[in-house]
C-alpha cells in the first residue's frame, strides 16, 4: 500500500477498536451512547469473529433502536439467528428485509444458507440463483452454491460451481481445496489432473494448485510427476509444511528413504 493508504488503514482499525471499547463501556455503565451505522456494523462483526453471536445480537438490538430504518441490521440479525439455530425466526426477518430492499444479494445468500441448513436444497439453489445478477463477489456466491450441492449429494454440480468460483477469483483457496475434495470423492482423478493442468497454465504461481496436483499424481501412483508438482509448490511457498510432508511420503513410495527423511 501507499504510505497514505497504510496510515488510513491504521486509522480505520483504531476507530473500530475505539468503537468496541466505547460500546463495552456503555454496557458496563448501563448507559446509552450514540453510534453511527458503520460503527455498529464493525462492533457486530467483531463479536461474530469472536464466535459470540449472543453478544452480537445484543448489539443489533441497540443498533435497531438507534437506526430503525437501516436494513443492514435486519440482515445481520437474520444471520445471527441462523447461527444460534433460530432458523424460522431468521427467515421471518429476511421476509421483512425483502419487503424493504428486494435487490440486496446478501438477503438471498443468507436465505439460501438457511434453506441448506434445513435440507431444503432446491429452495436453497433457487435463492442463491436470485443473488447471481445482483452480487459483486461471485466467487463466494458460487462457492456457497457448491456447498449446497455437496450437502445435496450432487458432487458433479458442486464441481461445476467451484469452477465458476475460480473463474471469477483464481485466488480463492477454499474453492481450490473443495474442488480437489469433490474430484477425489467422485473418483474423477484424471479430470482433476486435467483441471489443475489447465488452471496452472493460467495461474502458474498458485502454490495451492501445484500442491493439489501433486496429491492427485500421488493417488494415481505417478510419483515422479507428484515430486515435480511439490517442488514447484515449494519454490513458490518454501514454508508450506504440508507439501514437505507429502513430498516425503512420495519419496518413500519411490524407496528413496534417505531423501524422504
Amino acid at each position: 500500500m501507499e504510505e497514505e493508504e497504510f496510515l488510513n488503514s491504521g486509522d480505520h482499525q483504531n476507530l473500530i477498536r475505539h468503537s468496541i471499547e466505547r460500546y463495552e463501556e456503555m454496557v458496563r455503565n448501563k448507559d446509552a451512547y450514540f453510534f453511527d451505522v458503520d460503527a455498529f456494523l464493525s462492533i457486530i462483526d467483531y463479536y461474530i469473529e469472536k464466535n459470540d453471536p449472543i453478544k452480537a445480537l445484543q448489539v443489533v438490538e441497540f443498533a435497531q433502536d438507534q437506526h430503525p430504518a437501516s436494513v443492514e441490521f435486519l440482515l445481520r440479525k437474520a444471520q445471527l439467528l441462523a447461527m444460534v439455530d433460530r432458523l424460522e425466526n431468521a427467515l421471518e426477518i429476511l421476509d421483512q428485509a425483502e419487503r424493504l430492499t428486494p435487490r440486496d444479494p446478501d438477503l438471498y445468500m443468507i436465505r439460501g444458507s438457511i434453506f441448506s441448513q434445513q435440507q431444503r436444497f432446491e429452495e436453497a439453489v433457487e435463492s442463491f440463483n436470485k443473488a447471481i445478477p445482483l452480487a459483486d463477489e461471485l466467487d463466494i456466491l458460487y462457492l456457497n452454491l457448491a456447498y449446497v450441492y455437496q450437502s445435496w449429494g450432487d458432487y458433479n454440480k458442486a464441481i461445476d460451481n467451484l469452477k465458476l468460483s475460480l473463474k471469477h477469483n483464481p485466488d480463492n483457496e477454499l474453492a481450490l481445496y473443495e474442488i480437489a475434495f469433490c474430484f477425489e470423492f467422485t473418483d474423477r482423478l484424471e479430470d482433476s489432473v486435467d483441471f489443475y493442468t489447465r488452471f496452472i497454465d493460467i495461474q502458474p504461481y498458485s502454490y495451492t494448485a501445484w500442491y493439489n496436483l501433486g496429491n492427485v499424481f500421488n493417488r494415481l501412483g505417478r510419483y515422479a510427476e507428484a515430486l515435480d508438482a511439490y517442488d514447484y509448490c515449494l519454490v513458490i511457498k518454501d514454508d508450506f509444511s504440508s507439501a514437505y510432508f507429502n513430498k516425503g511420503n512420495t519419496l518413500a513410495n519411490l524407496l528413496r528413504y534417505a531423501e524422504a527423511v
